[in-house]
C-alpha cells in the first residue's frame, strides 16, 4: 500500500500574499514598536477578566437558584 496519496504538482504561477511585505509586515519605526509591546496585553486580559466574572456570576446564581432553595445551609 502507497503511504503518501498521489498528488498534482504545486501550481508554480501562484503567488502567495505573504510574499509581499506590505501584507505580512509592520509599517512602523522601532519606537512604534516598542511602545505598542509595552503597552501589553491589555484587550486579551480585559475578555478573560470578563470570561471569568461571567463564569463566577453564572456559579454564584446556580448555587442561590438551585442549591440554596433546596435545603438549609447549615
Amino acid at each position: 500500500m502507497d503511504a503518501a496519496p498521489n498528488r498534482d504538482p504545486p501550481d508554480m504561477g501562484h503567488v502567495s500574499a505573504a510574499t509581499h511585505a506590505e501584507n505580512v509586515a509592520f509599517h512602523g519605526s522601532p519606537q512604534e514598536l516598542m511602545e505598542i509591546a509595552c503597552a501589553g496585553p491589555r484587550g486579551a486580559l480585559a475578555v478573560a477578566g470578563l470570561a471569568v466574572f461571567v463564569l463566577l456570576a453564572l456559579w454564584i446564581a446556580f448555587f442561590f437558584f438551585v442549591f440554596a432553595p433546596r435545603g438549609s445551609l447549615g
